[in-house]
């Protein structure tokens, strides 16, 4: 099962969605972008390192076009204040 480390939004809907996911494995790290929401295409890289996985995050924000990269980091878990 993978975990979460991080996800990046773009904060758009629909067909101009984006996100990135960077996901921890038993066996190594998976980057999977995704274009048009849930039920839009998706791609997955694998690595065996996490900087490798990390430089894959970055190049895939940066790909996207300026008019639809306005970039938020999701967190993965929220913290209720105490």
């Amino acid at each position: 099962m993978a975990k979460r480390v991080g996800h990046w939004f773009n904060r758009r809907y629909g067909a101009n969605r984006r996100d990135v996911y960077l996901l921890r494995t038993e066996t190594g790290w998976q980057v999977l972008g995704r274009s048009g929401g849930a039920d839009g295409q998706q791609v997955t890289h694998y690595f065996d390192h996490e900087p490798d996985a990390r430089d894959m995050v970055q190049r895939m924000l940066d790909a996207v076009p300026a008019e639809l990269s306005k970039w938020a980091e999701m967190t993965a878990e929220k913290r209720r204040p105490s």
